[in-house]
């Protein structure tokens, strides 16, 4: 029975997921299973848009489609997937969104709920307009609440849909949806320090900083040298007039974001901001 590689995903290890993949290759293209080696070739796809090689995952791909036929439904909703997800991490979301599209409709009409949610979630991440990221983030709950199996997908869509609330400054909905994440966090081990920070941005928001410094301090206390949750007891301090207090965390925190990859390529403006209040 071949091995399910899906098992040996570690998202936060794309390099290592790689070569556990590539060690399964060989004996993938000896067997006599198409769909099997096409939906293993999608998933080192997906390493190598994770490590940003993504012309490397584009020609992936491109030996993935060659080799689709029409019994290949799951496979091909896999391809259309990590293609998608390949133009969205470049920076190209409006090629993505179509990709998208068509994973979740043969998705659904392949009673592939798993990749259905998937398929729906991207797009919402991909989808400009937040008012529609919304409708798209519900849509995904509303199917990963039905099925006990597919529950998993709720931890990125309460994420999701609690900052696309965030886009449309109802800061309320957001931090409701935070709640839900968090509540769904704990029935399974403890509360993400992040998902905490963005409970605390949010009651900032809404205007009470005193409750989101008593909740970023405590976060902070465990997660030590982060410039995330530096940045926000940062912005708790200075929504409460302590100016003074705030300037050595705003340094802090561009000290440690302005060495974050992520952070460099996507939130420039983040930088800015942090410098300037240093």
């Amino acid at each position: 029975m071949p091995t399910d590689f899906d098992k040996l995903w570690d998202y936060s290890k794309p390099h290592e997921t790689e070569k556990k993949f590539r060690q399964l290759l060989s004996e993938a293209e000896r067997a006599n299973d198409p769909s099997y080696l096409a939906q293993l070739l999608t998933q080192i796809a997906r390493t190598q848009g994770l490590q940003n090689r993504f012309d490397e995952a584009h020609a992936t791909l491109d030996r993935v489609e060659k080799m689709l036929t029409d019994d290949l439904k799951l496979a091909r909703i896999r391809y259309l997937l990590e293609r998608g997800r390949v133009f969205n991490s470049s920076g190209k979301p409006d090629r993505a969104m179509p990709l998208f599209v068509q994973a979740s409709e043969l998705a659904i009409a392949e009673k592939e709920n798993r990749y259905a949610i998937d398929a729906i979630h991207m797009i919402a991440i991909a989808e400009p307009d937040p008012q529609k990221q919304v409708e798209w983030n519900l849509k995904g709950i509303a199917m990963a609440q039905a099925a006990p199996e597919h529950r998993g997908w709720l931890f990125s869509l309460y994420n999701n849909i609690a900052e696309s609330y965030a886009l449309l400054k109802d800061y309320q909905s957001a931090l409701s949806y935070i709640n839900k994440l968090i509540d769904f966090q704990r029935e399974r081990g403890e509360a993400d320090p992040y998902t905490l920070k963005d409970k605390a941005r949010f009651h900032r928001l809404l205007g009470h900083p005193d409750e989101s410094l008593a909740i970023i301090q405590k976060v902070a206390e465990t997660k030590p040298n982060d410039g995330w949750i530096e940045e926000e007891l940062a912005e708790s301090l200075e929504a409460l007039g302590r100016t003074d207090e705030a300037k050595p965390h705003f340094g802090r925190a561009y000290e440690l974001l302005s060495k974050d990859d992520w952070c460099v390529r996507h939130e420039q403006a983040k930088l800015k901001r942090l410098k300037e209040r240093m």
